[in-house]
């Protein structure tokens, strides 16, 4: 009962200080502070990576409310002495006025993990959940979806979300437009999505008969599955590359170009053919040269990599399996953990109701991490995970958590 009263009292006076930020100012010596306004107008100071925030008192802190400056004493609590590390909020008055403000100590804050549930069309939604370490994760919004796949595809049900963030400063998401209970050859499109806070999104969905009817032929075209994004610094576009099934051929990796806006994409070509069919392609550039990981289908069904000097050069497949396990993979996501050498390789294992999450330092040996705790409104399947900024996550919590 009292940390619930006391976090009613926090909420009224964050409330009261959206007036506040306007006057009040602060500014430190011996450190660089990195001040942004959001959009509940309190002020997100970021610290240089290492600083001991309840040590300020030591950086010579002076605050100002106009052209006047303000004692510390005057300020009820003393920020001096009570500063609220990581990100928490710290609240205090002057002059009868509550004010707000939050705290970041680095750029990086975490991993945002964007996944779907299941196969039920209620499960077919994007969703989003947080992280710490990159291995264990917290669904937003109670698990329920961030996007509703009913406003943005032609389906009405999305899967496989991928999450970029571009060149430009915005996030670019695409998925898989389809219901799987019209059945697994029944999608022909995929939907593009781009955000510039991670909150709110526009959104394309482009089916492929309609946009190129002399390519494809809506009987013989199966699949269209796990879109993902790259920015290509030689074309100077974001490519949008993903799996294509038809009729009496085998799965094969394709491309488009994106424009300028994220509507529209260039008439489909090939990017990479295995021999045998392949879906669910992850492409990312290490060590001066791109790393192609995706599942091989027919020939032993698992996750391989090929790799390449440049996007569209002769890819050269590595031959073998790279996941650690005898269950069933697929769609795999490789990032690279935040200030580490140590790179991350997730898959689904979705005929075991699991993640699997593997390390390694260069991406051809891996060793098993976790699995995914799994809940009963979190059943992540087929998605991609990013660092973000305590910004961008105090931005997430703000929007969707109902407990924040």
């Amino acid at each position: 009962m009292k940390n619930n009263k006391r976090f009613l009292g926090i909420c009224l006076m964050v409330l009261l200080a959206v007036q506040g930020w306007a006057q009040m100012k602060f500014s430190f010596t011996g450190v660089e502070v990195k001040e942004t306004v959001l959009a509940d107008g309190t002020v997100l100071m970021q610290f240089p990576s290492g600083t001991d925030l309840n040590g300020l008192a030591g950086l010579d802190m002076k605050v100002t409310v106009g052209e006047s400056a303000v004692a510390l004493a005057a300020i009820t609590p003393n920020p001096a002495t009570t500063f609220i590390t990581d990100g928490e909020i710290e609240t205090f008055v002057y002059e009868g006025k509550a004010y707000s403000f939050r705290f970041a100590k680095s750029e990086e804050a975490g991993y945002l993990f964007a996944y779907f549930n299941g196969n039920l069309q209620a499960q077919e939604q994007i969703c989003f959940a947080l992280s710490d370490d990159g291995f264990s994760y917290a669904p937003l919004n109670e698990g329920n979806p961030v996007v509703s796949a009913d406003t943005i595809a032609l389906k009405r049900a999305v899967r496989d979300p991928h999450i970029l963030r571009g060149e430009d400063g915005c996030f670019y998401m695409v998925v898989t437009d389809m219901k799987s209970g019209d059945g697994w050859d029944s999608n022909d499109g995929l939907v593009l999505l781009r955000s510039k806070d991670l909150i709110g999104w526009t959104h394309t969905a482009i089916d492929f008969p309609t946009a190129w009817p002399e390519r494809f032929n809506r009987d013989d075209l199966t699949q269209v599955w796990a879109p993902q994004t790259i920015y290509d610094p030689e074309a100077e576009k974001y490519m949008v590359y993903y799996t294509i099934g038809e009729k009496e051929t085998y799965y094969k990796i394709y491309y488009s170009y994106a424009n300028e806006d994220f509507t529209e994409l260039t008439e489909p070509q090939l990017l990479y053919d295995h021999g045998v069919g392949i879906i669910d392609a992850d492409i990312v550039w290490y060590n001066g040269e791109y790393h192609m990981f995706f599942k091989t289908e027919q020939n032993g069904n698992g996750i391989q990599k090929a790799t390449c000097g440049s996007l569209h050069g002769t890819w050269a497949p590595g031959g073998k399996y790279l996941q650690q396990t005898n269950d069933a993979v697929e769609g795999s996501c490789i990032f690279q953990l935040t200030g580490s050498d140590t790179w991350v390789l997730m898959y689904d294992c979705y005929s075991s109701g699991r993640y699997d999450y593997c390390t390694t330092k260069n991406l051809s040996d891996f060793t098993f991490k976790c699995s995914s705790t799994n809940t009963s409104v979190f059943t992540p399947r087929h998605g991609t995970t990013i660092p973000i900024t305590w910004e961008e996550r105090i931005r997430l919590k703000m929007h969707w958590s109902k407990e924040e």
